[in-house]
């Protein structure tokens, strides 16, 4: 098949009709309007890249993708998290002496964990080479490397000689059943020892106020959230880029189903919970702590049980809970999902070279826990 690949650096530059021939409501996070906010507040962090395939002045599907710097240390940091108990730095220091701050591109959006960054014609389904799109990409980049999560390798032509399949920490999800409809649900399915854990708590952070903010209230906050943020920022294994809490105000404003509630003590902003609703799914998106906080008064678990609340209260059918503290969530029904990535190199030498290394990228080992009383359907 003959596709034409059109890459653009831009929002600006896009022939907004051809992006959004396929794109339906539903789909917000391959909106313009979303994208746009993702690169306006984000250009520091990370490159954007808005794809359009063509055959025949026809468009047969979208790609977004964004490049980011990945330096030594970024990577260190990850694999010694996985890696607890071993002296890795010689052997990542000899191996990453020549790459340090690689140009790496991500298939998707690094601030939607998981969430798919591309939109296919129907008629086109497995059909596009996807091998063809990751090598102009990376011409026109001078990317190093591309990661792409596993779901790609289902929708498009995939040649496996130029991939190299990796560990990553899943997604954790919690299912909502349809038979639940308040809180009262969620607790009454959980087994006696995580219903003490609730108690338990409930108890500690009973000092806790909850407030979910307006868009104004937001701006006003605005330090307050991003230091808050900057604490969890700061302990994360690895970060590809900071995201932007300057954003939120608009998020809100372009999906009114935005949640950023904060959590006080007196008139002390102490942390922040933030969520976005669409398609019947809830996102538990980023989160700010005071760790001082936190470890006194059960501030995190407290967040995790109001967005539980929260989903079940607004009919939600799905709580996808992001990547990080894996065992932690799975204490509150969480499910661990796909953990597998591939790294894409167009001559495959690069990834001979570093195979080494990113066969030691792995999981940390953690145990997947199971509070119901029986499984939820």
């Amino acid at each position: 098949m003959d596709t034409k690949v059109c890459i653009y650096d831009s929002f600006k530059d896009i022939p907004i009709n051809e992006w959004e021939e396929l794109l339906t409501p539903h789909d917000v996070f391959l909106s313009i309007g979303f994208l746009s906010l993702i690169e306006t507040f984000h250009k520091y962090e990370i490159s954007p890249n808005y794809i359009v395939l063509k055959e025949k002045n026809k468009v047969i599907g979208i790609l977004y993708s964004q490049t980011f710097k990945l330096s030594s240390k970024k990577l260190k940091e990850y694999i010694n998290h996985g890696n607890p108990g071993f002296n890795l730095i010689r052997l990542i220091k000899s191996q990453l002496a020549n790459f340090i701050n690689l140009k790496v591109g991500f298939l998707g959006n690094l601030f939607l964990t998981n969430e798919i960054g591309f939109k296919i014609h129907p008629n086109y389904a497995n059909k596009i080479d996807l091998n063809k799109v990751l090598r102009h990409l990376q011409d026109q980049n001078h990317n190093k490397l591309i990661l792409l999560p596993h779901f790609y390798k289902d929708n498009f032509e995939f040649s496996n000689h130029y991939f190299k399949e990796i560990n990553v920490e899943p997604d954790m999800h919690l299912k909502i059943p349809k038979s639940w409809h308040s809180f009262k649900d969620y607790y009454g399915a959980i087994h006696s020892k995580y219903k003490k854990r609730y108690r338990k708590t409930l108890i500690k952070s009973c000092s806790i106020r909850r407030k979910e903010l307006n868009r104004l209230e937001i701006k006003q906050y605005a330090p307050m959230l991003d230091k808050l943020f900057d604490n969890v920022y700061n302990k994360s294994s690895f970060n590809a880029a900071k995201f932007n809490t300057n954003i939120f105000s608009h998020l809100k404003e372009l999906i009114p189903n935005t949640s950023i509630v904060g959590y006080f003590i007196g008139d002390k902003m102490i942390g922040f919970s933030s969520n976005v609703l669409h398609n019947h799914k809830m996102y538990a998106h980023f989160v700010g702590l005071d760790y001082k906080v936190n470890s006194e008064l059960d501030l995190y678990s407290k967040m995790l049980y109001d967005k539980i609340e929260y989903a079940i209260e607004n009919k939600v059918e799905l709580i996808k809970f992001g990547r990080t503290a894996s065992e932690f969530k799975s204490n509150f029904g969480a499910i661990a999902q796909s953990n597998i990535g591939y790294v894409y190199d167009s001559t495959g030498i690069l990834l001979k070279l570093l195979s080494p290394l990113l066969n030691l990228i792995k999981e940390k080992k953690w145990y997947q826990r199971n509070p119901f009383k029986q499984e939820q359907n």
